[in-house]
């Protein structure tokens, strides 16, 4: 063993991410009419690097003809875009805005459901695999 946390590891650490900015924007709806009340939220976390910082190849694979794919082509170009801050307060010092505290709830939960969705075929590979190994 490396060290590494398995896929498992990984996709337990992204979901209790999850669940805990769940309770976060949670926190910040209930204290939508709260005076002075900020909103708060965790810190993205970036579930591909942490994928990719964990399943690095040992050997890169090398292009020997014109005709080859190379891998650096395949990387992420950059296009993804930041979501700009937004900051409006009302009258009351209160600075929690109902329809983005609901968009994020709902980006959690589509997220979650994805790490779910992902988990499970992992359990139904190795469930395959352990049946194809007894067969």
């Amino acid at each position: 063993m490396d060290g590494k946390p398995g896929i498992f590891g990984l996709l337990g650490k992204r979901m209790e991410w999850l669940g805990q900015r769940q309770k976060v924007l949670a926190q910040n709806i209930a204290n939508a009419d709260t005076p002075d009340y900020v909103p708060h939220d965790l810190k993205p976390q970036d579930f591909r690097r942490m994928v990719e910082r964990n399943y690095q190849p040992t050997m890169k694979p090398d292009a020997t003809q014109a005709g080859h794919i190379q891998t650096s082509s395949l990387k992420a170009d950059g296009r993804g875009v930041e979501q700009k801050q937004r900051y409006e307060t009302a009258p009351s010092g209160n600075a929690v805005i109902l329809e983005e505290q609901l968009i994020n709830v709902a980006q959690t939960q589509a997220d979650y459901n994805a790490i779910t969705n992902l988990y499970k075929k992992q359990v139904s590979m190795l469930k395959m695999a352990l049946r194809g190994r007894m067969g």
